[in-house]
C-alpha cells in the first residue's frame, strides 16, 4: 500500500488538468484572437503600435520587428523550462500530473508564444511586403517567415496534447528523446529558421541599420542555443542514446550554425555565435542551481569556431560550398578531436580515446552535412534579400547535406539490445556511509551498498564507451565509471543508492550501438505494472537499457500501434523540415508571384 501511495500515475493526464491546460491555452489565444481580427480590419491596436514603434527602433519592418521580440522571449521561457525540466525527471522520476511538475508552465507558455509570435507577424503584415508571399485568404498575404515561425510553433504545442496521447497508449516516456517530446523541442527550436528567413525578407524591403546586421549571427547564436538542446542527456549524465548520436550532434550543430554565423557578419562571425551560445546556456543554469538539480554541462564549439574564423580568412571571398567542404572537413577532425579533449573535463561520459577514429569518421561526415546546410540556408537568405540568384549549384549540395545528416543519424541513434548470455555477476556489501541527497523522496530505510562485478564478455567490457555504476529518480543522481580490479573484474567507484524511489543498476555501452543494463536494485511500481527487484548478489543479465530506464512503457500495447505511432510523429516532424525547405526555396526565388495555398 505504501509503495502504491508513492508511485505517480503511468499514463496520462487527469481530465482537470487538462481542463485547466485548455483554460491556460484560451487565455493566451482569445487575446490573440481578437488583435488579429481587429488589426486586419484596419484597426489600430496596442500591438501594432507598439510593433511599429519598434520598427522605428530597430530598422525592421512592424511585422519582423514585434515578433523576433516575442519569439526570443517566449523560446527562451521554454528553454529555461526544458533545462529544470530533464533534472526533475533524473532527480524525482516522473510527473504526477503535467501540472504537477512547475517546469512545465514556461515550456508551456512559451510554445503558445512562439506560435503567437508568427500570428503577430502574419497579422502585423499589411504594408511593405516582400515580392514573395503566402496567400492566407483572399486579402492576406504572409512573409514566408511568419509562415515557418507558425508552422514550427503549431508543431511545437501539437507536442503537449499528443504527449497526453502517447501516455495514454505507451505509458509515460521519461527521456527527452521521446517522439512527442522532440516534436515539443523541436517545433520550439525551429522557430529561428523562420525568424532567419524572416530577416532576410525584411532587409529585401529595405531594413537595415548596426540592429539589423548583428541579427545575423546573433540568430545563428540562437539556432545553435536551441538545437543543442537535443545534447541536454548527455551533457547530464544519463543518455538513453549511443555516443555516436552525440558525436554526429555536435558536428552537424557546429558546422552548421558557425558556418552561417560568419557568412552573415563577416570576419568575427563565428565568435558572436559561440558568445551567444554561451551566454544563453549560462543563463538556462540559474534555476537548477537555486533548486538544487543537476546543471546540464555543455561542449563549447570554440575550436570549431576559430577553425571557420581561419578557413574563411585564407579563403577570402569563397562562400559557396568549396568553403563549406574545407570548412566541414576541419571541423570533422580538428574540431571533434578538440571537443574529445574537452569531453575529458567538461562531461559526464568523456570520449574515450580507443574510439577518437570512428569518432572522427562519423564527425566528419556531420560537419559536412552541416557546412553544406549552413551555406545553403546563407545563399537562400542572401538571394531573399537581394532577390540576386546565387551562381553555381543552388540546390543539389544543400539537399545532399540534409539528406546526408538524416542518414547519419539514422544509423547512429537506434541503440541496440545486448547479446543474449551478456551477464554481470554482481556481489554486494554494505557501505559504511552513503552519499549527500539533494531532493530526498520515497522514504525507505537507507541502505547504501558496493558492489563487485564480474563481466561475463571481458572483452566487450574493456572496449566499451562507458561502464558505470548508476543511480537515478531517488532523489538525485548518481553515475561513476567502474574500477577495473581485475580480468573482466570491475567495482564501484562510489556506494550505490537501494532503497525507496532509487532505481539503480551497471549500465555499459558497447560500441557502437549496444547499451545495456544489469538491473541491481528498483522498487515496485503497481502503476507502470513493473515489479520489484530486490538488491541482492548473483548473476544479472544485461537488460535492454530502455527497459530498466523507461519501466513506465507499457509492454502489452500491440506493436503495429507502436508503430503508427511512430510513423505519425515522424510524419509531422519531417513534414516540418521539408516545409523550411520549400519555403526557403520559394522566398529566393526571384519570380514575382504569389504562392497560394493548394
Amino acid at each position: 500500500m505504501f509503495m502504491a501511495q508513492e508511485s505517480p500515475p503511468a499514463g496520462g493526464a487527469q481530465f482537470g488538468q487538462i481542463v485547466i491546460a485548455g483554460l491556460m491555452f484560451t487565455a493566451v489565444f482569445l487575446p490573440l484572437a481578437v488583435f488579429v481580427l481587429r488589426e486586419r480590419a484596419g484597426k489600430r491596436t496596442v500591438a501594432g503600435r507598439v510593433a511599429d514603434w519598434m520598427g522605428d527602433f530597430s530598422g525592421l519592418p512592424r511585422w519582423a520587428a514585434l515578433p523576433m521580440v516575442v519569439a526570443f522571449l517566449s523560446g527562451m521561457s521554454a528553454l529555461i523550462g526544458v533545462y529544470w525540466d530533464v533534472p526533475i525527471h533524473m532527480e524525482l522520476g516522473r510527473d504526477e500530473g503535467p501540472l504537477a511538475n512547475p517546469s512545465h508552465y514556461p515550456i508551456y507558455f512559451g510554445l503558445m508564444g512562439i506560435f503567437a509570435s508568427g500570428v503577430l507577424s502574419a497579422t502585423l503584415a499589411t504594408r511593405d511586403l516582400p515580392k514573395r508571399t503566402f496567400r492566407i485568404g483572399p486579402h492576406w498575404r504572409a512573409p514566408m517567415g511568419s509562415i515557418q515561425m507558425m508552422a514550427t510553433g503549431l508543431v511545437g504545442i501539437a507536442g503537449f496534447p499528443l504527449d497526453d496521447v502517447w501516455h495514454r497508449l505507451f505509458g509515460q516516456d521519461v527521456t527527452e528523446w521521446g517522439p512527442t517530446h522532440v516534436l515539443m523541442i523541436g517545433g520550439g527550436v525551429c522557430v529561428v529558421l523562420g525568424l532567419q528567413l524572416l530577416l532576410g525578407e525584411a532587409r529585401q524591403v529595405g531594413a537595415t541599420g548596426p540592429i539589423v546586421r548583428l541579427l545575423g549571427p546573433v540568430l545563428a547564436g540562437a539556432w545553435m542555443m536551441g538545437a543543442s538542446a537535443f545534447l541536454m542527456e548527455f551533457d547530464l549524465g544519463v543518455p538513453q542514446f549511443p555516443m555516436l548520436s552525440q558525436v554526429v550532434l555536435v558536428g552537424l550543430i557546429g558546422a552548421w550554425t558557425l558556418t552561417y554565423g560568419r557568412l552573415s557578419w563577416g570576419p568575427g562571425g563565428a565568435l558572436i555565435v559561440v558568445a551567444v551560445f554561451l551566454a544563453s546556456r549560462a543563463s538556462f543554469t540559474v534555476i537548477p542551481l537555486f533548486a538544487d538539480l543537476h546543471v546540464a554541462s555543455l561542449l563549447p564549439y570554440v575550436a570549431e569556431a576559430l577553425i571557420i574564423e581561419v578557413v574563411a580568412l585564407v579563403m577570402r571571398g569563397r562562400q559557396g560550398y568549396s568553403f563549406a567542404a574545407v570548412a566541414g572537413l576541419l571541423v570533422g577532425t580538428a574540431g571533434i578531436l578538440a571537443e574529445a579533449a574537452f569531453t575529458q573535463w567538461l562531461m559526464p561520459n568523456p570520449w574515450p580515446t580507443a574510439h577518437l577514429p570512428l569518432f572522427v569518421l562519423f564527425g566528419t561526415g556531420a560537419a559536412l552535412a552541416g557546412a553544406f546546410i549552413g551555406v545553403w540556408q546563407y545563399q537562400r537568405v542572401e538571394e531573399t534579400a537581394t532577390q540576386v540568384p546565387t551562381t553555381g549549384p543552388r540546390h543539389s549540395i544543400g539537399l545532399v547535406g540534409a539528406l546526408g545528416a538524416v542518414v547519419l543519424m539514422s544509423s547512429v541513434a537506434v541503440p541496440a539490445d545486448p547479446e543474449a548470455g551478456f551477464t554481470a555477476d554482481v556481489r554486494l556489501t554494505e557501505a559504511a556511509t552513503g552519499l549527500p541527497i539533494s531532493n530526498p523522496h520515497g522514504g525507505g530505510t537507507p541502505r547504501w551498498v558496493d558492489a563487485t562485478v564480474t563481466i561475463s564478455r571481458p572483452d566487450l567490457a574493456d572496449d566499451s564507451v562507458w561502464l558505470n555504476g548508476f543511480a537515478w529518480q531517488g532523489g538525485d543522481f548518481f553515475t561513476a565509471p567502474l574500477e577495473k580490479i581485475g580480468e573482466g573484474v570491475y567495482r564501484t567507484a562510489q556506494p550505490l543508492p537501494v532503497l525507496g524511489q532509487w532505481k539503480t543498476g551497471i549500465r555499459v555501452h558497447v560500441p557502437n550501438r549496444v547499451m545495456g543494463l544489469a538491473p541491481i536494485y528498483a522498487p515496485a511500481d503497481p502503476a507502470a505494472n513493473a515489479p520489484a527487484i530486490d538488491a541482492a548478489s548473483g548473476s544479472r543479465p544485461f537488460m535492454s537499457e530502455i527497459e530498466f530506464l523507461q519501466r513506465e512503457r507499457k509492454s502489452e500495447t500491440p506493436a503495429v500501434l507502436w508503430t503508427v505511432a511512430y510513423a505519425v510523429v515522424g510524419l509531422i516532424f519531417a513534414g516540418m523540415w521539408a516545409l523550411f525547405a520549400w519555403l526557403y526555396a520559394a522566398a529566393a526565388s526571384a519570380r514575382r508571384r504569389e504562392v497560394s495555398v493548394g
